[in-house]
């Protein structure tokens, strides 16, 4: 045979042979899956580039879909940044509420405190919820504005709970309100200025971590005065 002729059926045989490989299957997502997967993939480059890295095409090519995938489940870039400060306003008032008010003195409130950092700083939600604010997105009817005030109502009806049980007077509102308060400025004032403060400072990551526990235990020990 010859040289021609066996390139001629070495390439129909490789033909035939991919002819026979079934097609790749497309993979197929629940409408909540795809819509997860690119919030999770929205929040990873929030957290490395800050709000200017929540660009479409980027997330799009991240969770391996196409870009008006992602206009399908969210309409826009500003639907997908709403919808991602919505999520991220759940998780952090379940932090919030659970290192500031589940009302047991036993549990260790570093680790509740370490998420509402990580809710804020570590993940660069602080800094998306500072530059919602500072471009007139958050709204007096958004999550984002009205966060605070959930969860202070929430967590002083957990203190009075609290306090009529053990039979003690029930705390002020308003040194609720500064706790809360309190808590998440730390947590943004990190987000924003406070890595390269600790940097100033000699402090590293150990040392910004144990900052953290410092402060939880600056919060846990006030209330306990007050209990």
């Amino acid at each position: 045979m010859s040289r021609v002729a066996k390139k001629t059926a070495t390439a129909s045989e490789a033909s035939a042979k991919a002819a026979e490989k079934p097609t790749q299957k497309r993979v197929r997502r629940t409408a909540d899956e795809a819509r997860r997967l690119i919030l999770d993939a929205a929040e990873k480059r929030l957290a490395r580039q800050g709000p200017e890295g929540l660009r479409l095409q980027d997330i799009a090519r991240d969770v391996g879909i196409s870009h008006p995938a992602i206009l399908h489940h969210f309409e826009s870039r500003e639907g997908l940044v709403r919808a991602l400060i919505a999520r991220t306003n759940k998780q952090l008032r379940d932090s919030l509420l659970g290192a500031l008010g589940d009302g047991d003195t036993s549990r260790d409130a570093a680790d509740h405190i370490g998420h509402v950092f990580e809710a804020l700083s570590d993940k660069g939600t602080a800094r998306l919820l500072s530059w919602l604010l500072l471009t007139g997105r958050a709204t007096e009817e958004s999550d984002a504005h009205n966060i605070m005030g959930e969860i202070v109502d929430v967590l002083q009806d957990r203190r009075e709970e609290y306090a009529e049980k053990k039979g003690t007077a029930a705390p002020d509102k308003e040194d609720t309100l500064f706790i809360a308060m309190l808590t998440a400025n730390a947590a943004f004032g990190e987000a924003i200025v406070g890595r390269q403060l600790a940097e100033a400072a000699g402090l590293d990551q150990h040392g910004i971590k144990r900052f953290r526990k410092w402060f939880a235990k600056l919060i846990n020990d006030h209330l306990e005065a007050k209990r």
